[in-house]
């Protein structure tokens, strides 16, 4: 069966923002609230998931996870069990002293949220003058620590038109990622308008063919499965730059999110609880939670069930729910037809490349954080099919490195 490789971890709805679009609908109040996970539960939900999932990439968010005063101790936790801790923020409390604090503890990088490339619609939508000048200082804070940057913006009519302002950006605060997010309206985010279906098709062109003019920076659209189309690539199918994952929904199949109160969903956007950590064993809801079972098991219904991406792609099944209350319904956003001579998409047994690894080069493939394991491993034995090579040894890692490794956590190279 397959594990979580990235889990997000929503560890208190108190917030110092008000944000518009806001799936958690988190609130601003002064005090911890007593419903929430307190830090021996949380260790113990840590020892779950390492167990459940190692080297996974855990995102400790919010809210704003920096108003939890335990937040340290939790990030050593989880990086002293092999896991990678990255803090989602609004990056506005994040000072130099205490990004310091995040990386001594094992934090491997920053997820910071910059919704426009100027001050006043980031503003607007956040709830606060200076919040958008607050962003680009925390990033800035946090490379100069050593930290990883991954910016993230969510997508609106008002910004869609800036994505080459956003890899500007990017650049100048020494960003290694940039994510473009499209808004799923949950929580507060059905008071936003989302964008239209050709301005979503449009936008995700526009995305695709900026990742291929600036390799300086990994930028990624997510919650837009229909990048697997775009690209051309069917289940199973790599290309440079993306595994045979990348870009496709992860909701329940590599993807969980855990909620403030111990609630596990198979993704932020997906409200009703499969279970909680609280009562059942993290293991179990992903083994046997009703919800992630379907997402692993079933094809999508109506225009998504017949057509020839739906594996790769399947749709947003968080939309899908949204808009039409299944989970598995068709995502209407979506407006491709397959050609009349297509078939539905099949899923097919695991790729097999006839490509070997010594003991020593898989033990080191392991050390890799289990998020980006996959894609390193595809691209690598891609590599080796190229120059002929039957078997992977150190060596040859090392001679191919990749060049963007995400968030250079020392003991991952290879």
């Amino acid at each position: 069966m397959a594990t979580p490789k990235l889990i997000s971890w929503n560890l208190t709805r108190r917030c110092n923002l008000a944000c518009g679009h806001c799936y958690l609908d988190a609130v601003q109040r002064k005090s911890e609230t007593g419903d929430e996970l307190q830090l021996a539960e949380v260790a113990q939900v840590i020892d779950q998931i390492a167990e459940l999932a190692p080297g996974a990439m855990l995102v400790l968010t919010g809210g704003e996870p920096l108003l939890r005063r335990d937040l340290d101790d939790i990030v050593e936790h989880a990086a002293g069990l092999g896991l990678m801790p990255v803090i989602g923020t609004n990056g506005v409390l994040l000072t130099a002293a205490r990004a310091q604090r995040l990386r001594d503890a094992g934090a491997a990088g920053v997820g910071i949220s910059l919704d426009s490339t100027t001050a006043e619609f980031h503003d607007r939508l956040r709830g606060m003058t200076g919040a958008w000048a607050g962003a680009l200082a925390g990033m800035r804070a946090a490379r100069a620590a050593g930290l990883g940057v991954l910016m993230q913006a969510t997508l609106f009519e008002e910004n869609r038109n800036q994505l080459s302002g956003f890899a500007d950006l990017a650049v100048e605060v020494g960003a290694m990622a940039l994510n473009f997010f499209f808004l799923v309206c949950t929580g507060r985010g059905v008071t936003q308008t989302d964008l239209a279906p050709t301005a979503y098709e449009e936008s995700l062109r526009e995305i695709l063919a900026l990742q291929a003019a600036r390799p300086d920076v990994m930028i990624r659209a997510r919650c837009a499965p229909y990048a697997r189309r775009l690209l051309g690539l069917h289940a199973g199918e790599v290309a440079p730059g993306y595994a045979e994952w990348s870009s496709a929904c992860l909701a329940g199949r590599t993807y969980l999110r855990i909620g403030p109160r111990g609630e596990v969903t198979p993704c932020p956007y997906i409200p009703d609880a499969a279970g909680s950590v609280r009562w059942t064993p993290l293991r179990e809801i992903w083994e046997t939670g009703a919800d992630f079972l379907r997402l692993r098991g079933e094809m999508p219904a109506g225009k998504c069930g017949g057509c020839d991406y739906r594996v790769s792609c399947g749709g947003c099944r968080a939309r899908a729910l949204v808009t039409t209350g299944e989970l598995m319904a068709e995502d209407g956003k979506c407006g491709y037809r397959p050609p009349p001579d297509a078939s539905p998409e099949v899923l097919l047994p695991p790729r097999q490349t006839g490509v070997t690894w010594s003991p020593e080069a898989q033990r080191l493939l392991e050390r890799i954080p289990g998020f980006v394991r996959g894609k390193i491993r595809d691209n690598l034995e891609q590599k080796a099919i190229a120059v002929g090579a039957a078997s992977i040894s150190v060596e040859f890692m090392h001679r191919n490195r990749p060049a963007n490794l995400p968030l250079n956590r020392p003991d991952a190279t290879a």
